[in-house]
């Protein structure tokens, strides 16, 4: 109980005492909450929110248009440099396998198999994204030993002694460009005839000299990397688009076997630099007929890599423009995939694969 206040009389100071002790009673409940807090600065989180909304906004604005701005193809025109005599190829070539000496897995150079002079028919092969040209050497090899010259060059950034996808960041469509004219040029020199062949991103490639250089007699495309599997066209460009401008992605693929002449997976870069490419040509065969003599594409139903429809367009194209293409397709029942002619394939789905494209080339047929 609280005393009354000193000198108080404690009947006459009734009301004295209530004001009193209502005074402390007030002054202890104070003492016994919390300090309130000072009010929030409302002004600078509404800033902040503001900065943070402009900030991802403009992010969103950035990646929209590195999607939706097509990629520039005016730069992946030819340059062609032809060897002049077999003598010129064969030496252009030496120094280009010295320069790849030091950085090159020895599985995954370049090769180059010829019978000491010129001849008739020469065919340069060209392999897929990620591989190396092993994956044509056992093909190679059975067409010189029926008499012709064969070049199977690497592409650049392949083959590289790391083994490593990120090896592919820097590829650009104009190192395949170049790529490409490098080898028509050398092959040119190494017989009378050019015939090219390619598979999956080196059919891209192969698909580029057909429409651009009139020294490819005949030009194969094996399942052309012309776009992507289960995409529309205008996806395929969105992503090519997209990827094309963007740091590289490696897509490792732990359950794809282990090969040493082989890039494990896929890089983002690699694959968009090459639909550039190949946007390249769908854009000049609009306007203009390929340069290749003949022109022969092989599918399979069974693909799921590339999109077999992006192929048939680009073979619409060049009909349109008066070009006769032999377009053929693997019976589904056959059970063909993308990649039937490595090293590590199915040796009975190589054979008709093999059987299939020396047939088309004119070759005669496998004992």
């Amino acid at each position: 109980m609280f005393p009354f206040p000193k000198g108080a009389d404690p009947v006459k100071s009734t009301d004295s005492y209530s004001a009193w002790s209502n005074r402390h009673l007030i002054l202890a409940g104070r003492w016994g909450q919390p300090r309130p807090r000072r009010p929030r600065a409302i002004g600078a989180n509404i800033v902040l929110s503001e900065f943070i909304l402009l900030v991802v906004g403009l992010g969103l604005l950035i990646l929209l248009l590195l999607t939706l701005i097509p990629v520039s193809t005016g730069s992946l025109a030819p340059r062609p440099n032809p060897a002049a005599t077999y003598d010129e190829a064969v030496a252009r070539f030496a120094a280009a396998r010295r320069d790849e000496e030091a950085a090159c897995n020895p599985a995954g150079v370049s090769l180059l198999l010829t019978h000491g002079r010129a001849t008739p028919r020469a065919y340069v092969f060209v392999h897929g994204t990620t591989n190396s040209p092993r994956q044509f050497e056992e093909l190679g090899g059975l067409l010189h030993a029926r008499g012709h010259n064969v070049l199977i060059p690497r592409m650049p950034r392949h083959g590289l002694r790391s083994g490593r996808l990120s090896e592919l960041r820097r590829l650009s469509a104009e190192d395949l460009r170049d790529y490409a004219d490098e080898a028509v040029d050398l092959a040119g020199g190494l017989g009378d005839e050019v015939v090219a062949v390619g598979i999956s991103g080196g059919g891209t490639v192969v698909a580029w000299m057909a429409q651009n250089r009139p020294q490819v007699a005949v030009a194969l495309l094996l399942a052309p990397f012309l776009g992507v599997r289960g995409a529309s066209p205008a996806a395929s460009n969105l992503m090519g688009n997209f990827f094309s401008r963007t740091p590289s992605i490696a897509l490792e693929d732990p359950l794809e076997p282990r090969r040493d002449w082989v890039y494990r997976g896929q890089a983002t870069r690699a694959l968009a630099q090459t639909l550039r490419l190949g946007r390249s040509v769908f854009r000049r065969a609009a306007d203009v007929a390929p340069q290749a003599g003949c022109l022969l594409v092989l599918t399979t139903p069974q693909d799921a890599q590339v999109s077999n429809s992006a192929t048939a367009r680009l073979v619409g194209l060049w009909r349109a423009r008066g070009s006769a293409v032999t377009h053929a397709e693997f019976d589904a029942a056959l059970n063909i995939p993308h990649n039937s002619i490595d090293p590590s394939a199915d040796p009975r789905k190589k054979r008709i694969v093999y059987e299939r494209i020396l047939a088309l080339l004119g070759e005669a047929e496998l004992n």
